[in-house]
């Protein structure tokens, strides 16, 4: 499901407390992989650690975002960082090697879609090899650090929905010193309001990954994120967990933060503080609004497309094989118009029947449009990397190409044309954010 997605992406999934030092090592795993010696490289508060030869690709930006990272997040959590022990990241090969070193069956990571964890005080991801589009490795190796963080803080009294909370609270730093849901989940959260069907306190104690549907799930972290922002404006959400340790108990925490007996709260929780929250009214919120019966409303809106719509985006595309790009550009146009939504796909090959045709100003037009609704997407990223070199914008160049890396470093020809940027223009390389 794709409201799921993108939390679970994230997923630190509430397994057991377990002793540190409890699972085996990154290099005693793979001591005699065929895919040859485990690699690693360190900076002065991590040590990235890789054994598939590709995946190594990844380490130095990786070292620079997450000293970034930990700077900017140093007023938050300064209590918890060391300036003598480094925090292990941990680059995992496939979805196999994971399963075997977290001890987690591999059915329950294919069930809730897992690809980072942090065990044992290891930060642990799944290389972005393994997801077609790759994902937000960069920002996920920050949440799961978050995650470390708070239990280099305290190992009790913080439940899950105030891990994960506080996680997806820091997760876009240095990039974004504030959390923002997306559309797709303020329109499930204000569906969920107006059917009465928000979680209470008490089940967002429970694991979300397990909640009766993905839909559910989410939901979950959505209102973890939401109380977790309410909270750091009463008394600062690292504070909280620090005042849980102190008191020893997240009930007299909570008492103490919000100004009200524990009990008051779980009362209100739903009626007064998730209620009073201001929803954004946009259109694409309003969309997503909708009841959808717990179906993906892109994909279910997608089968219910008019069928001269995708018989316009299938002749589109043989246009463009024919290499009559204008007029492929013109028959996509019409698919986008004919259809309520349409996949990020079409607007991209809209993007590219436009540029081949030499329409450089509505090629840029499209592609800012579809980033601002899909910043993820790596391939759009790419194309406008590529629009911006042939306008001998090479440091635009350079950061679009920067920003399709945080999401898919494995792109066909990207480390190259970073790799030449940088070398034309060295200052480049200091560059860490977009």
């Amino acid at each position: 499901m794709r409201y799921v997605f993108l939390a679970i992406l994230f997923l630190n999934l509430g397994v057991d407390a377990q002793e540190v030092g409890s699972l085996q090592k990154f290099d005693a795993y793979f001591a005699d992989s065929s895919l040859g010696a485990v690699q690693s490289k360190e900076s002065a508060h991590f040590k990235v650690s890789w054994v598939h030869p590709r995946d190594g690709l990844i380490a130095e930006r990786l070292l620079k975002y997450m000293e970034a990272a930990r700077e900017s997040l140093k007023s938050k959590f300064s209590l918890a960082m060391s300036e003598t022990k480094k925090a292990p990241v941990e680059i995992y090969p496939n979805l196999r090697a994971f399963s075997d070193v977290s001890l987690l069956a591999l059915s329950r990571f294919r069930a809730t879609g897992t690809i980072a964890l942090t065990l044992d005080q290891r930060l642990m991801i799944l290389s972005p090899r393994n997801l077609s589009g790759g994902y937000s490795w960069a920002e996920t190796v920050v949440h799961e650090y978050i995650h470390y963080m708070i239990r280099e803080i305290s190992t009790s009294y913080v439940p899950i929905w105030l891990h994960e909370g506080v996680a997806q609270l820091f997760q876009e730093y240095p990039r974004n010193l504030v959390a923002h849901l997306k559309p797709s989940q303020w329109g499930l959260f204000k569906k969920r309001r107006k059917a009465n069907a928000l979680l209470n306190l008490k089940t967002l104690q429970e694991p979300f990954p397990y909640r009766e549907t993905p839909e559910e799930a989410e939901l979950a972290y959505i209102q973890a994120l939401l109380f977790v922002q309410w909270l750091d404006q009463k008394c600062g959400a690292v504070n909280l967990i620090v005042t849980a340790k102190k008191m020893k108990s997240i009930e007299k925490a909570l008492g103490d933060c919000s100004g009200m007996p524990y009990e008051s709260l779980e009362t209100s929780f739903v009626s007064k503080i998730m209620n009073s929250v201001s929803v954004p009214t946009s259109s694409d919120v309003e969309f997503y609004a909708r009841n959808f019966d717990q179906s993906d409303p892109m994909e279910l809106e997608g089968r219910k497309a008019d069928k001269s719509a995708q018989n316009l985006a299938q002749l589109s595309e043989e246009l463009f094989n024919q290499g009559r790009y204008r007029a492929s550009g013109i028959e996509m146009h019409k698919a986008l118009q004919a259809a309520v939504v349409s996949p990020p796909s079409w607007r991209r090959h809209l993007a590219l029947s436009l540029n081949k045709s030499g329409q450089a100003k509505k090629t840029k037009e499209v592609l800012e449009a579809l980033l601002k609704d899909y910043p993820t997407d790596a391939a759009a990223w790419m194309l406008m990397g590529e629009l911006d070199l042939k306008r001998q914008d090479e440091r635009a160049a350079y950061l679009a190409f920067l920003e399709a890396f945080y999401q898919n470093p494995f792109l066909e020809d990207l480390e190259s044309k970073l790799s030449q940027l940088s070398q034309k223009h060295p200052d480049f390389e200091k560059i860490i954010l977009p």
